[in-house]
């Protein structure tokens, strides 16, 4: 089947029997995600779901890009109400999570924010030695929700995950590789055709067996998360002053001017500052009553008379 088009957003490909290939084409946004691109993804994901000659998925972006994650201009315009009214990413999760086949992630470039967690959502990932992949979400002001903080935390442990979320670290391929993120990698530009193999290989397996299996690990997988919660604070994230200031300062492209929780902004000087106990002083007052009552006590020992 040749490549065809869905309103220039997703191309859909059959490259072997029993394989289907859904690429994000939004090549001049790095593949964000618009909910434009969402909506046509969902309905190519619900066509491949129930396509009886489509055994295997394949999500991937371009050759350099996955995806960067959310389209940022949308976003900034939701705030908490808006955002929890829409349920916004809720289709993205609820459309994934309802396909019985395996899906299968081919990563080229970086994936990013609500990039990473597609492919988080999907059953393996393949990647580029130099790919790139993270949640960066809380440097514009806001959380991962579309499942991130839980599908990271089950994978990497709770340490980890909080080093690449607060901190908004991404990590190399290889790194996801050797914390079990990653199945497998290829050289730059042969991700695809490397995974076509593989799921080729998955197209002329037992389907019923790979569709209980998948079933089996999944429902383990759900025990470990609390995708409510994240959804329900990443809706209250939208409502913040931070989310705005993080929104606008990405889309002005300078350094973002966060809030004290005070009001106050970053760049301002306290106007009065009241000296705290240094470790310094908190060492004089733990060290020094021990060493007191050591001598008290050794008075005692020496003063105590012979029998």
């Amino acid at each position: 089947m040749a490549p065809s088009q869905s309103d220039d957003l997703v191309l859909v490909d059959t490259p072997v029997e029993g394989a289907r290939v859904i690429s994000f084409n939004r090549a001049e946004k790095r593949n964000a995600l618009s909910q434009s691109l969402i909506s046509t993804f969902l309905k190519q994901l619900g066509e491949a779901s129930i396509d009886s000659s489509v055994r295997v998925i394949i999500v991937t972006g371009s050759k350099s890009c996955f995806s960067a994650g959310a389209d940022i201009k949308e976003i900034s315009d939701l705030d908490a109400a808006e955002a929890g009214k829409r349920r916004y990413l809720e289709d993205l999760c609820l459309g994934i999570k309802a396909v019985k086949k395996p899906v299968l992630a081919a990563i080229e470039g970086i994936a990013l924010g609500g990039g990473f967690e597609v492919a988080l959502m999907c059953d393996m990932i393949f990647a580029s030695r130099n790919s790139r992949l993270g949640l960066p979400e809380t440097t514009i002001g806001v959380i991962p929700g579309a499942g991130g903080t839980q599908r990271l935390t089950n994978t990497l442990g709770k340490y980890k995950a909080m080093e690449m979320i607060l901190l908004g670290r991404s990590i190399t391929a290889s790194e996801a590789r050797s914390n079990g993120l990653v199945s497998e990698l290829f050289d730059d530009g042969t991700v695809l055709d490397n995974t076509i193999v593989i799921a080729e290989k998955l197209a002329n397996s037992s389907q019923e067996a790979l569709s209980l299996a998948k079933q089996a690990i999944c429902g383990a997988d759900d025990l470990g998360r609390n995708d409510d919660l994240e959804r329900r604070l990443y809706y209250t994230s939208f409502g913040t002053a931070d989310k705005r200031e993080g929104i606008s300062a990405f889309l002005e492209k300078r350094k973002p001017r966060w809030a004290r929780a005070s009001g106050q902004r970053v760049s301002e000087a306290p106007r009065a500052v009241r000296r705290s106990p240094s470790n310094t002083d908190f060492l004089k007052e733990v060290l020094v009553l021990p060493r007191t009552i050591g001598r008290a006590a050794l008075g005692k020992e020496i003063a105590r008379p012979r029998v």
